[in-house]
């Protein structure tokens, strides 16, 4: 299940170049308790978007980033060849007060999808999440809903939590599924999003031939 990530009435601005430093924002052009609104300590399940195979604790569903690839992270450290490990700003073992300082780095999701060298603390997860936009929440939840058919399906006992008739239902709604603006879908991530509904929902029918009653 994905965490339960906290809405914001923030929007992200325009996400500027990857492991930029945070030149313009310190602790004396916005107050601590600015970036305690701005900035949420949920860490990202991202699971559903890794390859299948990827992640140690189960097998990706490869989705697309779509709205989620620009989100920004903070930290206090992405560089591995710097000594030291990578906090949240938010961090209680960060060095400086609880606020984006000059010297943090800037990433997005992309990026953290892309790294395998960070070292990042155990108790933070190492990056501060920028609050996620109405349109990137609901994405978040909708591809989580849809990892979740398809590790069912994968390991489906037939059991009363398999049922085909109910998976088919929730899949028709997420196939319907559209950001509100449409500059943050483009066509590649829609046709890749349709095409994994498509086959989790032959699977699912498969499945229902098998257990309906003759």
């Amino acid at each position: 299940m994905e965490p339960k990530l906290a809405n914001s009435i923030f929007a992200c601005s325009p996400w500027r170049a990857a492991r930029t430093t945070c030149e313009a924002w310190t602790p004396d052009g916005l107050p601590i308790e600015v970036w305690h609104g701005l900035l949420t300590e949920d860490r990202l399940n991202l699971a559903p978007f890794r390859k299948p195979g990827s992640n140690r604790r189960g097998s990706g569903s490869a989705l697309p980033l779509g709205p989620l690839a620009a989100v920004q992270l903070y930290t206090t450290n992405a560089n591995p060849l710097i000594k030291g490990k990578g906090h949240s700003p938010l961090c209680r073992h960060a060095q400086h007060s609880a606020a984006v300082t000059r010297g943090d780095d800037l990433l997005a999701v992309t990026d953290l999808m892309a790294r395998t060298d960070s070292d990042w603390c155990s108790k933070c997860g190492g990056y501060a999440l920028r609050r996620l936009t109405d349109t990137q929440l609901s994405y978040y939840r909708a591809a989580h809903r849809l990892h979740d058919i398809k590790e069912q399906l994968d390991n489906q006992t037939g059991g009363p939590d398999a049922d085909p008739s109910g998976v088919i239902a929730c899949l028709d709604e997420l196939a319907t599924w559209q950001p509100v603006d449409d500059a943050e879908w483009c066509s590649s991530d829609s046709w890749q999003w349709q095409e994994t509904v498509g086959e989790l929902t032959r699977m699912a029918a498969r499945s229902h031939a098998v257990t309906r009653p003759s």
